[in-house]
């Protein structure tokens, strides 16, 4: 007696997801040509190269500066340790940085090993920001204008602030300063790195920050209801113009 539909699916989806041909020959018709086994393992690699694209989209620096040889190792051991488990192929990837960094042989957070999970956490990072919830329809329209007249208006009415999460900061082990500039696989130099990765208009910008850049939007609350007063620091106050207009911080 054949299998009802639904544990036929269940079995087909398991089979593809484990890439195993056990049992096939109780589901799937064999020939001189395919046999079970091999019709399962066809769908079996063409899930998993589904993937591997998934990832080569959404991390292309790493794809680009691994090769496609390593970079296949990456995402096949990746895959093979974390299967999908998401309706959206949108989560997969979620884990891949957490995963290379867990996957390199110990050593240095500069060792050249870990340049892999440092550069996927800002291209996820980059992904994420894409989708948060932004501010631009809340946005004023500063950038363009005089800079003074920006200034006045960022300080004016004693504003509160906030970091908006289509803003993130990343305290990284190298500095990936060209290769995000130039936006070619250039290896980086293993110097420290602050990173903002924001939003602003719609445009997603990698924006390289000093200690105290990043020491005040660390402290900023992400809940506007929550926003603080402006500190009373010149170097913030001038700043402050140049991170509204790029998204990193936000008037409450």
């Amino acid at each position: 007696m054949p299998p009802d539909l639904a544990a036929l699916q269940d079995w087909m989806q398991e089979a593809i997801l484990a890439a195993s041909g056990a049992d096939a020959r109780d589901f799937v018709h064999g020939d001189n040509r395919l046999t079970a086994e091999d019709r399962i393992q066809v769908y079996a690699r063409g899930y998993r190269q589904r993937l591997l694209e998934c990832l080569e989209s959404e991390y292309p620096l790493l794809a680009a500066l691994a090769g496609p040889t390593a970079f296949g190792l990456f995402a096949q051991g990746y895959i093979a340790a974390r299967p999908s488990h998401s309706y959206t192929l949108y989560d997969f990837g979620a884990d891949f940085a957490a995963w290379l960094d867990a996957a390199r042989p110990s050593g240095s957070a500069q060792a050249v090993e870990a340049i892999p999970a440092a550069l996927a956490r800002i291209e996820r990072t980059k992904a994420e920001v894409h989708r948060a919830r932004g501010i631009e329809r809340d946005m004023p329209a500063w950038p363009g204008i005089d800079p003074a007249i920006a200034e006045l208006l960022a300080l004016a009415g004693g504003r509160r602030w906030y970091r908006p999460d289509s803003c993130r900061l990343l305290a990284l082990p190298f500095d990936f300063s060209e290769m995000l500039a130039s936006g070619e696989p250039v290896p980086p130099r293993p110097e420290p790195m602050l990173l903002a990765v924001a939003r602003a208009n719609y445009r997603v910008a990698c924006l390289p920050l000093e200690p105290w850049h990043y020491d005040w939007l660390a402290v900023l609350p992400e809940d506007p209801a929550q926003a603080t007063p402006l500190p009373e620091d010149e170097r913030i106050a001038s700043w402050l113009p140049f991170a509204t207009a790029h998204g990193l911080a936000a008037a409450g």
